[in-house]
Order: C-alpha cells, then structure tokens, then sequence
C-alpha cells in the first residue's frame, strides 16, 4: 500500500512538475517576444524566425505602395491627440447675429441657418449687432498659423499668440448662472488677453441687463481669470474631450467683428475585444536610431505580398495603416520589414485579442480597431495555469 501511495506521489510530481515547465517555458516564450531588440548581424537585422517559406510571396505589383489618407505617419506623438486644425465647418460661412446678449455669451448667432450657438467677440471693434447678417466668415482653428505673423490672417488679431490662453479659459473656467463668473468676466478676459491696448469703454452687453456691470466689482473678477491663463495657460492645446475654440474672421475684417466659438473635440472612444478582424491599427517604433521600415500584408487569400506602408521612421514616431483588403482589413499578418529583411509580423485576425500595449520587438500597437470590435481594448497577457486534483 505504501508502495502504491509513493508512485502516486511520484507521478502527481512528475506531471506538476512538466506542467510548471511548459508554463516558465511559455512565459519565457512570450517575454521574449514581447521584448525583443532589434539586433544587427553583418548590418543585417536579425528576425524572429517565423516567416516560413512560401508564406509570403512577392510579385511585380507587391512594391506598389497601397496608398490611403489614414497610411501616414506620425512623428513623436502619444496619447490622445485630436487634430486642432479641424474646425467642422466649411471654409466659409454666413453669419447671422440673432441676439445680443446671448442667453449665456456675447452673441447668440446662427451658421448658415442653423442652430442658434453663443459667441464671444474675439476683437473689440468693429461692433456687431442684433439681426445683422453677413457672409463669407472663414472659420479657422485659434491654433491655425494663419493668424500668426506671416499669415493670412496676421492684421486681424493683437496678440494671436495668446489664444493658448483663451483655450484655457474655455476649459477651466466655469460661468455662469450659479457660477462666481458670467459670460460678460469671460469676454473681458478674452479682450484683455488678445487686445493691446485694451480699454474697456463699451461694457453694456458684458451683462444680461445693460448698464449692470459694476467696474470696481466685475472688472477685477475679469482680472482673476487673466491671471489664472497666465499662470496656467502658456502652452495650453486641448484633448480629447475638451473644448476648441474657433474663429470667424468676416472677409472685410476691417469693418465687420471677428468672432469665436468653441467646438466639442470627440471623446476617446470605449474599447472592445478584437472580433472579426484588424481593420485599423497605429504601431509605435521603439528604437532609438531611424530605420526605413517597410509593412506588408497578403492580397485577399492569396500569399501574394501587398505593401501598406513604406517610409523612414524614427524614436516614438507612429505608423497609422488601414488594411488593404476588398473589406478594409488586413487578413491573417501585419508582416514588418526594417531596411531589407524580415523583422516580424502581427496577427492580425482575431485569433489573438490584440490591443495597444500589446508588442513584437521594437514596434508596440498603441491603437486600432475591429470589424466587429470597435476600438481595441489595452493587450492582456495570457496568463498560464496549472491544475491538479
């Protein structure tokens, strides 16, 4: 009986003990995946072996570089950066001023017979009234160069460089009814920031009621909020989110007010699983020398290799692609190639739950999306475990 209870034993050692194995074995697998440098031999790049023969073949066309707007890529940046120069709006626009006051603003106004917005004047003078109508505002982003000495738009503004400020102030500054500022505190700290110099001789409709603001009471609230951009705004861009503010600039800038209002960036969106297959996915390079990196994926369902992007890239630049098959997706692999050889490939169809975090070498997913899934959730390593009974 003894006898019998140590082999036992013995066998329940022996298999927890293979089981332990394949798990470290595994683990170190993927750590070493997930880890790898990129290394040199002979100025060659070392692979990681997986590209098997015959598994991507490459004809006359496979060095046609498949182009799309969204196949770009993006040098040094992270997070969550939406495009600020991206207004929304035509290029120009009609302007109708339906109140003023507004109901919580400068103006309450219409854009091209649309919903009634506010808006703040974004230079003093020349004034705009109540029912004027006006064409041909061109609406630019207040982080647009334009506006900036140089541009187009160079005359219209004192001090565009202070618009960061202004952001700021769209951001972080609450107003309102219940609120310790009104509207009429926002606009004088607007004019404070981009009039030079700045004299607030026209203060009637920085109040609800004409006539009721109070200088030794509203102006030094006014002054609070300048102070606070300031301290806090040099250098200010919103994210994904925040507020924007645009520009209306009127073609005869001289005669007709310019005017600002603020765009709603999009939100970061939820995340998902990968289901179905890779449609979309951004990689970051994570090397600290530039390298010319070349990616590639099977045409349909043949092994045939079609070129997705083909450029030099460098430390944290970001390679954006879409997939080039008939339904947007990239089929089966992501295949890399960095100066003239095989680095390393991603899978790209769902079999493994891609997502950013996830890594081969020195290229990490920051982003992307599924024909199924939306936006990948955050790469969760496969954990490994051991059962006995």
């Amino acid at each position: 009986m003894k006898h019998f209870t140590k082999l036992i034993l013995f066998s329940f050692l022996l298999v927890l003990a293979a089981c332990q194995n394949e798990s470290v074995e595994e683990t170190i697998q993927q750590e070493e995946i997930q880890g790898a440098e990129l290394r040199f031999k002979n100025n060659e790049v070392v692979s990681d072996g997986l590209l098997e023969k015959d598994e991507l073949l490459f004809n006359e066309n496979s060095e046609n570089l498949v182009t799309s707007s969204d196949n770009f890529l993006n040098k040094s940046a992270d997070g969550c950066t939406p495009d600020l120069l991206d207004t929304g709006f035509n290029t120009t626009v009609n302007i109708e001023v339906v109140a003023k006051p507004g109901a919580n603003a400068y103006f309450d106004i219409a854009i091209d017979g649309g919903d009634v917005i506010p808006a703040f004047c974004s230079d003093r003078l020349p004034s705009l009234n109540e029912d004027d109508d006006f064409i041909d505002f061109t609406v630019v982003s207040s982080y647009d160069p334009t506006i900036l000495p140089g541009g187009a738009f160079e005359n219209v503004y004192a001090n565009p460089q202070n618009f960061d400020k202004v952001n700021w102030i769209l951001n972080n500054i609450e107003y309102g009814p219940g609120e310790q500022y009104t509207y009429g505190h926002v606009q004088y700290a607007i004019w404070r920031l981009i009039e030079n110099p700045f004299v607030n001789d026209f203060p009637d409709f920085l109040t609800p009621n004409p006539g009721d603001w109070d200088r030794n009471i509203d102006e030094p609230l006014g002054d609070e909020i300048v102070d606070a951009a300031n301290a806090n705004g040099q250098g200010y861009t919103p994210g994904c989110g925040d507020k924007l503010g645009l520009l209306l600039i009127p073609e005869d800038f001289e005669n007709v007010q310019a005017l600002l209002i603020t765009k709603h960036l999009p939100e970061e969106e939820e995340c998902d699983d990968c289901i179905g297959k890779v449609d979309h996915i951004t990689f970051k390079w994570n090397w600290h020398n530039d390298h010319r990196v070349r990616l590639y994926q099977r045409f349909e369902h043949t092994r045939y290799a079609v070129k997705i992007f083909d450029g030099v890239v460098g430390q944290h630049d970001e390679i954006s692609v879409n997939g080039a098959n008939h339904n947007g997706t990239f089929g089966k692999w992501i295949y890399v190639f960095v100066g003239h050889c095989y680095y390393t490939k991603f899978r790209t169809d769902c079999h493994l739950n891609i997502g950013p975090g996830y890594k081969r070498g020195v290229l990490e997913v920051v982003s992307g999306t599924s024909t199924h899934g939306g936006e990948l959730c955050e790469y969760e390593p496969p954990h490994h475990w051991c059962w006995w009974w």
